[in-house]
This record gives structure tokens, sequence and C-alpha cells, in this order.
């Protein structure tokens, strides 16, 4: 029957085209009658061009985010917004290198739209809207609270991390985490009141920088703490959703007496968002500001962006107080207390360039390692003193390394933690020799400066390590004149670059290498066996990590 009924089907169409095409008008604008219809009975616009908006959160507002977009279906009835969940470090150095990741960004705190254009992102607003905050806070277990006098009197930082407190307290790198910036500034601020607070802040960072954890350990779902402190700096909202899942191991907040900036959740618009996109970001911003949305951020443990607290429990472990968001200091403020953390903590940031010129071939007296095996393999072992959230990365150069250029990148600079130590292994064991190169060491040097002066990162000793043989044999390079006054132009006090050099063998120029590093406050070091040059990288961290009342220089 269903073959039987095609056939009678395909002879109308060879028989009546005129037929088959009243059919099909009729069929055309009965369809489109249908659809005005419903357009018109539902009150939906015809798209012409729908618009697709990726906003990038912060993982702990973005489930709220997400809820406002799903509650708010309708609103911007040709958009389709996707709220996608991503670290704001790495939403920070993504931007900063150009990557198209989002169209708009929500991370914790202004302190990422800082860092950003700190490493190269100028067209990052400074500032965004904040549409929630959170105060940090010092969250401690109930034991420690109470030894303390809690419930009796409220528990306060400076019980917890004032220059005569004794509590173990952890904090979250403060060069990755806001909280952990914050718990730094309140240290200053507790300290401002003493004979001597620049010792009094060296001596507290010292006992914090002993329980520092990355971001990503966060507060663990059962008993304890990182690294079985008494308590962490965190926000206010992490320590809401804690205590909810947490039974009897709930831990109580102590807010700062003093001015510590809170998570201040900013909406900003990034350079990729153009035309209609860049409309549909100022429209959802619009929805973030309603009266819906800031329920739907108090519902996930939110303050308002005036202060204006969530529901919490009446125990007094949180306090339901308004509490007026401070905000980041100056960018000189936060720079010069990461600084100072940076030198207790001995966190690093190094870019380290290897000289693999036909010199380095040569055999080190007394020894049957060549210059170059003994130098990777110092460098493997001098990468062991760093701690995890150091960053490093590594370059080889010579001459015409990678086409005209005399350098390449054979590790890009990040945390030594995860994978990042075997990353290095691989990469180190693959290094060899250029036959015949030269070494190119001018414009090398001037290229690391320039990269590290790009990507320098606050709360760490950033500093260029340079390990080589000789002096430079690039005659094509831009000379030692003009790379003296390219380095001199690139200074900044307020963020070190030193440049260390550590010369191998007799062949390398001392008063070069000194002539050069002067210029950025660096050293130079020089050794006859490179196996000394664990020493040399210890002694050298040592010397830059240069704070009161132990500084060295």
């Amino acid at each position: 029957m269903l073959r039987d009924g095609s056939a009678a089907v395909r002879r109308l169409f060879r028989r009546s085209p005129v037929v088959l095409l009243s059919a099909a008008l009729t069929l055309l604008l009965a369809g489109w009658a249908a659809v005005a219809y419903v357009r018109s009975d539902r009150g939906v616009p015809e798209c012409l061009d729908r618009v697709r908006l990726r906003v990038a959160a912060a993982p702990v507002v973005a489930p709220a985010l997400d809820q406002i977009v799903r509650a708010s279906v309708g609103t911007q009835p040709c958009v389709s917004i996707v709220v996608q969940a991503q670290e704001s470090a790495a939403v920070a150095a993504d931007v900063a290198n150009g990557v198209d990741v989002a169209d708009a960004w929500v991370p914790e705190s202004t302190f990422w739209l800082r860092r950003a254009r700190a490493a190269g992102a100028f067209e990052v607003p400074a500032q965004g809207t904040s549409v929630a905050s959170t105060p940090v806070v010092l969250a401690a277990t109930e034991p420690a609270a109470r030894r303390l006098g809690w419930p009796a009197k409220p528990l306060t930082w400076r019980s917890l991390i004032g220059p005569k407190a004794r509590a173990e307290v952890g904090l979250p790198d403060p060069a990755a985490d806001p909280a952990g910036v914050g718990a730094v500034l309140g240290v200053r601020g507790l300290a401002a009141g003493e004979r001597d607070p620049a010792g009094s802040v060296a001596a507290v960072l010292r006992r914090l920088a002993n329980r520092t954890f990355t971001p990503s350990d966060g507060l663990p779902a059962g008993s304890g703490l990182p690294g079985r402190a008494d308590a962490v700096a965190t926000s206010e909202q992490a320590v809401l959703g804690h205590n909810a899942l947490a039974g009897g191991d709930k831990l109580v907040a102590a807010y700062p007496e003093v001015a510590v900036p809170a998570l201040d959740l900013p909406y900003v618009v990034l350079p990729a968002a153009r035309g209609p996109v860049r409309d549909a970001a100022a429209g959802f911003l619009t929805n973030l500001l309603t009266g819906a949305a800031r329920d739907a951020l108090s519902g996930h443990g939110f303050r308002t962006a005036a202060g204006f607290p969530p529901a919490v429990p009446r125990d007094g472990r949180l306090s339901p107080e308004i509490r007026e968001p401070a905000p980041l200091p100056a960018e000189e403020t936060v720079t010069e207390a990461l600084t100072g953390w940076s030198g207790v903590q001995r966190s690093a940031r190094i870019l380290t360039v290897l000289d693999i010129s036909g010199s380095m071939s040569a055999q080190v007296p007394g020894s049957a390692e060549t210059r170059l095996s003994a130098t990777l393999k110092a460098a493997q072992e001098g990468s062991g003193l760093l701690l995890d959230n150091s960053e490093l990365g590594v370059w080889v150069f010579a001459t015409k390394v990678d086409g005209d250029r005399d350098h390449r990148e054979i590790l890009p600079v990040a945390p030594l933690g995860g994978t990042q130590r075997e990353r290095l292994a691989e990469r180190l064991a693959a290094v060899r020799v250029k036959p015949r190169g030269g070494t190119g060491l001018y414009d090398t040097t001037l290229a690391a400066y320039r990269d590290a002066r790009r990507n320098w990162t606050p709360g760490r000793i950033n500093l260029v390590l340079i390990m080589t043989d000789g002096r430079d044999e690039d005659e094509e390079s831009i000379g030692r004149s003009k790379l003296l006054a390219e380095l001199t132009a690139l200074q900044d006090p307020r963020r070190p670059l030193p440049i260390v050099f550590i010369g191998l063998g007799r062949d390398v120029d001392p008063d070069e290498l000194e002539t050069i590093a002067e210029v950025t406050g660096g050293q130079v070091f020089r050794t006859e066996q490179p196996s000394g040059i664990r020493q040399i990288f210890f002694s050298a961290l040592a010397d830059l990590s240069c704070l009161p009342p132990e500084c060295r220089r």
C-alpha cells in the first residue's frame, strides 16, 4: 500500500506540476501563518541573527550566574548566554596572551583585572561593576576559637595573626589568591602601630609562610584545615558553604578589624566582544543588577555589592551585620606588600636561559661530563630548591637556534607543582649542543628580559637566570651599548627584575657580565666546576630575598 501511494504521488507530479506548485504554496502560507500566530501570541520577536554571549566566571560564582541565566530566559530573547566556570588566573593569562577566551568575565576580585593588565592586556578595564561581594575572613576551627575566648568574646584577626599572636594560620598563596592578598594587607594594617612595623610584618609573614597552601586546596569538606592549621584565610562565602555541609566540624569566622579588601566580583566586557555581542554583554550586566539576580547570588552565600549579608545561621560563627566592602588598595601598595611576602616565602618566577653553543660540548676538567651535561644536571637539581608554587621556564640559546633568532623556548614558565617538574626533566634530557654554534648572548639576554618584564608577577622573586660559558659571538647582534640602554629603559624600581649570570669555565668575561647584571640589580657567579651551581642557585635566591630585619644587602 505504501508503495502504491508513492507511485500515485509520482504520477501526479509528472502529469500536473501546477497542482503540485499550488499545494506547496498553500502549505508554505499556512506554515507562515502558524508561526506568525505563535510569535504574536507569545510575544517573542523574530530573530534575524542570534547572538552567543560567553561569560567566563570564577568557579565560586559560576553556579549562581548560571542560575540567573536559566531564570531569565526571554529577557534577552535573541541572545544565548553560556556561563563557563574558569579559574581567574587562567583567564588573566589567556587574555594577556591574546586568546579569545570569553566575551565577559567575572573574576573573584579586581586583583585579577590588574594582573591581566600588568601582563599586557591593556584593553581589559581596570575596574568592573561589582555584582556581589564577600569579605575576606580568617576561618578558625571551633577548638582554636574557644582557646581564644569565643564565643564569650568575638574572634579577632589580632588574636590570630597580630604581632603577638601564636596561632597556626594557613594562607592561600597571595600571588595566586586574592584572599591571601587580603591577609597580607591585614598583617600590615595590624602592625602599623608597632614600634618596628616592618620587622613585625616580617615576623608574622615568616610564620604564615610555613603553612601556605595552593588555592585549589580550598576548605576541605571534612574535619581539619590545610596543613592542620588553627585557621585559614578565605572568604565568608566559602565558610558559609563549608559549614552547611560540615556537620560537627563547623568553622568560626573572624572578621578583620582593619581595612582588608573584600572579594568584589567585578563584571567586565572583554576586548573580544564586538558589536551585537558587546551589546548583549551590557544587557546581561543590567540583568545581573536586578533584585532577582541579587536574591540568586545571596542564595549562593554572597553579599550584595554594598555589603548586605545573605541569610546566615544564628550560631555566632558568622556575622549578619552589614559590612561595606573595602576596596583593593592602589596597585603600588599591593605590589609592595607582595614583594615583602616573596622575600619571606622564597617563592620565585624564574626564566632560565641555557647556553647550547658549540663550546658547551667541552669536557669539564677532572670530570667525565661536558659543560652542557653538568649544567643540565645542576639546573635540574636547582629546581628542587624551589617550592611547588614557584614558576620556572627554560630557553636555550646559541646563534640562529630558531631561524634567525638566537633563542628557543623549550619549556613555558609555569608552577612547578602538578606535572611541570616531570616536563622539566623531559625537556632538559632532550637538550643538545648546537655544533659550531656561537654565543648569541646580547640578543638573547634582551629577549629574555623583555619577556620576563612583560610577565612580571607580584608575590614572587622574579628573575632571569642565564648560564653561559662565553661572551657574545653574534656579529649581527644589537651590540653591548644598545643592550645596556634597552635594559636601563626597562627598569622599574617597584617591580624588581634582576639578571643573574652563572659563568661556566674560563672563557667568560666576568666584567662584561657584571656590567649587564648591574643595570638590573642582579649578580654574577662564576665557577670552574658546574657542580657548584646548586649552591650558587641557593645563594642567589637568598641574596635577592632581602627583607628586614635580616636583609643581606
